[in-house]
């Protein structure tokens, strides 16, 4: 019976290698390896590994394959799927802007209630130079002056990417609530690529202008932990467009609505010059155990979960059936789930802490926020000249 079995392995052996030649063995031996790691890790319940303990076992599961051609399957999951560590999984130069990217056309809104609409038009969002342009304007520019209070507001129909027969896709002014008084850009690929832990850079030059700020994110593409931030999102940069706020770079982790959930996560640097003033590399590494900060290569934030998590954490006040959900994750949740790139410019809104160096035109929980920030558009709109554009040079994503 054993010389059966051999003529027959050696048979089929012989079969592979006449019809793929050598590649062909180890595509056959190294596809049903990662099937078989890709297969075990998706059948436990999630747990609270550590990066050493990964590496071991993979040590011991991975076959030996040829240095050449050698794939040490890494953490990093891209739409699904284990990549190899090192492995460049995203890259996007702007030559212009491809169909991966999904262009926003809708009112902006949770979870951070921005005083914008965001517009797929051309004025708004495009391509130069192999570099993406983001340029806010105002909403009287392009519906005339007044409009913000024209009854018959503004429908996107069935060009709206919100969810249809929401605020994000009708609006129309009554009392002291106006229409949003900036015509902004919004894109994400969140239709495309999305991964679960990696290396994100982006090559940016920050807008200028009073109560402009950047938008570049990471946001969950499923909420398993629940709507908005209860699921949580990662900010790569953030830096206020005003002349005494723009020497201020934040970045980190967003956990919740409460000032406290925004900030505990959140990591701080200084500049002597503005952010705005010129190109910068920010960028994130996101680890199973760990959310580390970088603004030209340099680190300046580091973030770790507490022993038992951020659902241990009651300086976050976040409520019990939250952290009762996160309690089912790994030590990071709810940054344990894939995630997709978001890159914008917004206006106002929310992500301005009323402990603000500056005074604000407008109060968070005020219902007439949106009002009060339009009114002063005279004070503010002139310090935005010529500088007010995000522009970036290129986005790249690596696997861990």
């Amino acid at each position: 019976m054993s010389w059966l079995l051999s003529v027959l392995c050696f048979l089929f052996l012989s079969t592979v290698h006449h019809i793929n030649g050598v590649d062909g063995l180890k595509t056959f031996f190294t596809t049903t390896a990662e099937t078989t790691y890709a297969t075990s890790s998706t059948s436990r319940a999630p747990t609270r590994i550590t990066e050493e303990m990964h590496n071991s076992s993979m040590a011991r599961t991975t076959p030996k394959t040829p240095s050449h051609n050698l794939c040490q399957v890494s953490f990093t999951k891209v739409n699904g799927k284990y990549s190899c560590k090192g492995k460049l999984i995203f890259q996007e130069m702007f030559i212009n802007i491809s169909t991966q990217w999904k262009r926003e056309n809708k009112f902006a809104g949770d979870p951070d209630f921005e005083f914008v609409i965001y517009s797929n038009n051309k004025t708004n969002v495009f391509a130069k130079h192999s570099m993406l342009y983001i340029n806010p304007t105002l909403t009287e520019e392009r519906y005339g002056v007044g409009y913000v209070n024209n009854p018959r507001g503004i429908d996107f129909g069935n060009t709206c990417t919100g969810f249809p027969e929401t605020l994000e896709c009708v609006q129309k002014p009554r009392a002291w609530q106006v229409l949003p008084s900036v015509i902004s850009a919004q894109i994400s690929t969140k239709n495309s690529f999305s991964f679960l832990y990696g290396v994100i850079e982006v090559k940016a030059k920050f807008p200028a202008g009073d109560w402009l700020y950047p938008e570049i994110s990471l946001v969950p593409k499923s909420e398993v932990y629940g709507p908005g931030l209860e699921s949580g999102r990662i900010r790569i940069g953030f830096s206020p467009g005003n002349k005494d706020l723009g020497n201020h770079l934040w970045g980190g982790c967003t956990l919740g609505y409460t000032d406290a959930a925004r900030k505990y996560a959140m990591r701080q640097t200084t500049s002597e010059q503005p952010w705005h003033e010129d190109f910068h590399t920010y960028k994130v590494q996101w680890k199973v155990d760990s959310i580390i900060l970088f603004v030209d290569n340099e680190v300046y934030g580091t973030i770790y979960p507490p022993p038992d998590g951020f659902a241990s954490e009651a300086l976050l006040e976040i409520d019990p059936f939250t952290t009762e959900r996160w309690m089912q994750g790994t030590q990071l949740a709810p940054f344990d789930q894939e995630m997709y790139i978001v890159i914008g410019v917004g206006a106002g809104g929310q992500m301005f802490f009323e402990d603000t160096e500056v005074s604000k035109p407008w109060a968070n929980n005020d219902p007439k926020a949106q009002l009060r920030f339009y009114k002063k558009s005279k004070e503010w709109f002139p310090t935005w000249e010529n500088d007010s554009q995000l522009i970036v040079d290129y986005v790249k994503v690596w696997a861990v």
